[in-house]
């Protein structure tokens, strides 16, 4: 169910207003053995993936009466709905028809659904409140949230803080945008432990109620303009994550970024900030190759930043949003130096597939956006040859034109955004490719001993591939396959 609308989507008008003392009650509930506010609700669940299965499972639990509609057909749908079925759903599908708002009073979202979808504007028009799903797990949960955003690091910064929250001895779930919902699993972590969820900004765009113990925003660069239109508005969608928060709770904020400086300065959270430099205020930031921290009464130095196994700027950015999150929770410093030392990094993003005739070949799909390409690229000193491409998000790619000819010897591009990236750095030498496979072959030519070839797209996959996921599995065959076949023919 991809697809949007460009600019601000019509039902956030009148939710983009500073929550008031009603929502930041609501948004405490879950602190207490009440029912939780929808409880009772006549509800329609827009979309049955797992987002939207998990959430009609809390609703049933609830006493909701329930009605799903999905725009696939029944067969396209796992079994999951036939259960939810079982036990008291009804269920619409190939439909998105808004007659089935009819005797509704709540409407929940599902993170997929485009913002614009009629149904959602007939919603709007009479009257009935839509709500993303994390709202619903949000309401029931015993544990603190810690809930992590930004353009990129969203996953490796949440499967940090999970593995400190591990570490910690804590029982901690690693939720939200990253897989498995937060209403699937929210009612299962005690009081104690940690509720770690990744939020998107098509999650946020729907808030009003969620109010995360510990916020953590780690950057805003373009991506996702063909669904928000600008990027100050892409901004001020990220920022409502904080809304709700009061002086009780905490946001972790980038040094350096005078756009969110302005956009949180108004919010009532305590600042943690995190970067290169000493914030003077609560921190943890790098200096003179160490980790340094400042939060929540403790103070001192973690480790060097040599001793963590994630290498590079963005990651440096990355665990030390992690950290400042993690302490104000009252982690240990043992458990994140412990976690920060063992810490291998996630699939896909500048993960080394293999070293080929002295060239390490990385695989970077993760990187689909201009920033994190440009993060990957600041990640090597060596010589590198980069294949770049697929489905363009309206990148401003002559905005690193100065960085890629510093550090490309030699591009590949492949996928629909070959010219355009062509036309942005015309001084960078470069070859087509058909296919990954042949990108990966031409890149080998390209190549020398110490240097790096490098899967950094800077665009989405969806011209080739399923997702972000398939084309690094087909990189990194490919490169397998390559290994194998200069390994047979020196027998």
């Amino acid at each position: 169910m991809e697809g949007a609308a460009r600019g601000r989507p019509i039902l956030d008008r009148r939710r983009a207003r500073r929550p008031g003392r009603l929502e930041h009650a609501e948004a405490a509930m879950n602190t207490t053995k009440s029912p939780p506010w929808f409880a009772g609700r006549r509800v329609l669940v827009v979309g049955l993936a797992r987002s939207g299965t998990a959430a009609a499972r809390l609703l049933l639990k609830y006493g909701a009466n329930v009605r799903a509609i999905d725009r696939r057909r029944r067969d396209e749908i796992s079994g999951d709905a036939a259960d939810l079925e079982r036990r008291g759903m009804e269920a619409r599908y190939a439909t998105m028809d808004p007659s089935a708002l009819e005797g509704r009073d709540l409407v929940v979202a599902s993170p997929g659904v485009p913002a614009d979808l009629p149904l959602f504007v007939e919603a709007e028009r009479r009257g009935i409140p839509i709500a993303p799903e994390i709202e619903l797990g949000f309401a029931v949960a015993k544990a603190p949230t810690v809930a992590v955003t930004g353009t990129n690091g969203k996953s490796t910064t949440v499967e940090l803080l999970g593995a400190m929250g591990r570490n910690a001895g804590r029982k901690t779930e690693v939720l939200g945008n990253i897989g498995t919902a937060l209403s699937e699993r929210a009612e299962e972590v005690p009081e104690d432990g940690f509720l770690v969820v990744e939020v998107s900004s098509f999650q946020l765009e729907l808030c009003t109620r969620f109010r995360p113990r510990v916020g953590v925003i780690l950057n805003v660069t373009p991506d996702h303009l063909d669904r928000h239109g600008t990027i100050d508005r892409y901004a001020e969608i990220k920022v409502k994550m904080f809304a709700n928060q009061t002086a009780e709770d905490f946001r972790v904020q980038p040094l350096g970024d005078p756009r969110l400086t302005r956009l949180l300065q108004p919010m009532r959270s305590h600042p943690i900030w995190f970067g290169f430099a000493d914030p003077t205020g609560d921190g943890v930031w790098e200096s003179e190759g160490s980790i340094r921290y400042r939060v929540a009464g403790r103070e001192g130095t973690l480790m060097r930043r040599d001793e963590a196994l994630l290498q590079g700027p963005h990651n440096t950015e990355n665990l030390c949003a992690a950290t400042a999150a993690a302490m104000a929770l009252g982690v240990p410093a043992r458990a994140v130096v412990k976690t920060l030392r063992e810490f291998r990094g996630l699939p896909h993003r500048l993960a080394l597939v293999a070293e080929v005739e002295g060239v390490r070949y990385v695989n970077d799909s993760k990187a689909t956006n201009v920033d994190a390409l440009r993060r990957a690229l600041e990640s090597f000193d060596s010589p590198i040859v980069l294949i770049a491409g697929g489905r363009d998000k309206d990148g401003d790619f002559a905005s690193i034109a100065p960085l890629v000819r510093e550090r490309v010897r030699q591009a590949v591009y492949v996928g629909e955004a070959t010219s355009k990236l062509e036309q942005a750095w015309p001084r960078v030498p470069s070859v087509r490719a058909k296919t990954l496979e042949d990108a990966v072959q031409l890149a080998r030519t390209h190549a020398t001993a110490g240097g790096v070839v490098l899967l950094s797209p800077g665009c989405a996959s969806f011209d080739m591939f399923r997702n972000f996921e398939e084309r690094g599995a087909r990189f990194e065959a490919a490169v397998l396959e390559l290994k194998r076949s200069l390994t047979r023919a020196k027998r």
